[in-house]
Formats: structure tokens, sequence, C-alpha cells
């Protein structure tokens, strides 16, 4: 579960909200968190695109189809993660075992995304100019405010912040956090490579390739085949920049993420642990509910 020690991106968050909730949610909220995860997505794509009647009513229809997909074909699959996890959490870990478990959350998501891709196709073929304006728009005060809260401040600030976002994470994880974990935490933050302008750059390439390639489809919306494959192109591009320095700087930074919370975990005391492996028990109970099995 080193994801608590990697960078948040909000890119895609619709894209990856039902796998991405149920993975990473807290425990009492997993089942409501679920069942609302249409609803919540819908009302995130409406925010973004003021959708017709018509439009909406189709966005709902396939975020209702994505969703019983998932929950009959992925939720028994993050059960079984989460069970492989319980059994690592009680004793130290390395930064390679991190990392697997990474790679297998991260193949999780992939799969939702895949199973995605074809009805975000036949949704961005219905956009509008106005839509996809409108978009930009608040692409754009999405952007500003992330400027303010990660770029334009001083590197002590952003240490900081940084700081007690990893830290809530951890507890609600772990529970309260002592001394020699946060000194972990704390050091994790001074060693990272995270570099906020670096990110930000990237993030306004993913959002001008995504407008591009929505206005291409919207050009010929009847050419279905194509727009698959011009959706599938940006998703590949989102996962793997064309810029080749800012993949290494990726690849950097979940390395770190692995090496960082093999570290912090390992200063976690017996009672941390047996904390971080009763809430990893408890999201698998609740998968399974929901999965009705």
């Amino acid at each position: 579960m080193h994801i608590l020690l990697l960078p948040s991106s909000k890119a895609l968050r619709v894209a990856a909200l039902v796998a991405s909730a149920v993975l990473l949610q807290a425990c009492s909220t997993v089942k409501l968190a679920y069942n609302q995860a249409p609803q919540l997505a819908y009302w995130q794509i409406n925010s973004y695109l003021g959708l017709s009647d018509a439009q909406a009513e189709r966005v709902r229809s396939e975020l209702g189809d994505l969703h019983q997909w998932h929950r009959d074909t992925m939720l028994p699959r993050h059960a079984e993660l989460l069970q492989k996890v319980q059994q690592q959490l009680p004793s130290d870990i390395t930064g390679d075992q991190a990392c697997r478990t990474y790679a297998d959350v991260r193949a999780q998501i992939d799969r939702v995304i895949d199973e995605l891709q074809p009805k975000l196709a036949v949704v961005a073929a219905q956009l509008t100019d106005a839509q996809i304006r409108n978009l930009e728009k608040k692409q754009a005060d999405s952007n500003a405010d992330w400027r303010k809260e990660w770029v334009s401040v001083t590197p002590e600030k952003l240490a900081e912040r940084r700081y007690k976002q990893l830290l809530s994470r951890a507890e609600g994880f772990y529970g309260p956090l002592e001394a020699p974990q946060k000194q972990a935490l704390r050091q994790f933050v001074a060693q990272s490579s995270f570099d906020a302008q670096r990110t930000y750059v990237e993030r306004l390439r993913r959002q001008k390739d995504l407008v591009q390639v929505l206005r291409e489809v919207s050009a010929q919306p009847a050419n279905a085949e194509r727009n698959s494959e011009l959706l599938r192109g940006y998703l590949e591009r989102f996962n793997a920049s064309p810029d080749a320095d800012y993949q290494r700087y990726a690849r950097k930074l979940v390395d770190e993420g692995c090496a960082g919370f093999a570290r912090v975990h390992n200063v976690m005391t017996a009672a941390q642990r047996a904390k971080a492996v009763q809430s990893v028990a408890g999201y698998a109970q609740d998968f399974w509910v929901l999965a009705g099995r």
C-alpha cells in the first residue's frame, strides 16, 4: 500500500473512480462510497462538461453498466489482493515487495480503465464545442488552485504540506504515529525528488492532449473505430508521457515511494501493524460483501 507515499493526481480520477475508491477509502466508508460511485462520477463529469439531458441519460447508463461489471469482475480481485497484502503487513517489508504490490494495484486500475475506454469514446463523440470550452475553463480554474497550493509556495511550506498530507494518510492506515514514524516520514519528504513545477508542466500537457483528442473525436463523431483509437492513444500517453525525461522522473518517484513506504512501515510498532492488518481485513470483507460472495 505504498500509494500512501506517492504524490496524488486528480487526472483520470473519474476513469479510475470505482477502483481507487474501493482500494483506498477508509473501511467505515467503503460500502457507502462504492454504492454512490456512479452518481459521484456523474456529478464530476457533469460539472466539467454541462451535459444535455440526452447526454446525461447516456452517461448514467454507461456508468451503471461499468459499476455492475466492476462489482461482478473486479471486487473479488481487489479482495484477493488485499488478503495478500494483509499477510505481508505483520513483518518488515522491502522496497521491492512494496513495488510489486503497487504494480498489482496499478494493473487492477488499468483493467478498469480498459473497460471504460470504449464508453468514454461514445460520450466524447457527443460533445459540443461549447462543452469542450467549458472543460478548458474548468481545467484552468483547477490549475490555478494547484499552482497556488503546490507551486507558488516556498520549499519549506511545500515540504510541510506534503508531510501533513502523508501523515494523514498514514494515520488513517496505521493509527496515530509516534516520533520514530514521524521522523521517517519527514526524512522521506526531505529526500524526495518530487518537483512540483515539473509535475505541473506534465499536468498541462495531459490536459492539452485531452482537449485536442476530444476536438478530433467531436469533428468526426460517426467514426467509432477511429475515435476509440484516439481515446486509447490518449490514455497510453497519460500513463507513459511522450517526454522521456518525465518518464524517468515518474519512475524515480515510484521507486522512492516503494523504498519510502518500506522504511516507514518497518519502524511501525507491532500495535500499529496490527491496526493496518485489521484495516485491510475490513476492506477485503467489505469487498466480498459488496460482490455478493
